[in-house]
């Protein structure tokens, strides 16, 4: 299962994620708007094996929100 991170340099190839971290969050650098944010959410989705809420997809605004949603589906991050 890819790190969230290696999603997240997959959706945006043209930027260096090198010193990434959880701390990364919607509008850390100019191509992550809310609509490529939505569409990462749908690649995270998919990669997981899971489905948010609407609730969930509105409150997700960070790697870390979004490893806490995924802990909660019961999502094998390691």
């Amino acid at each position: 299962m890819p790190s969230l991170i290696t999603l997240l340099q997959k959706h945006f190839p043209e930027v260096s994620l090198a010193e990434a971290g959880e701390t990364l969050h919607v509008g850390s650098f100019p191509e992550w708007d809310s609509l490529a944010h939505f569409n990462f959410l749908l690649r995270v989705e998919q990669e997981y094996g899971v489905r948010f809420t609407m609730d969930e997809l509105s409150e997700m605004k960070s790697l870390a929100d979004i490893e806490r949603a995924l802990i909660g589906h019961g999502a094998d991050l390691s």
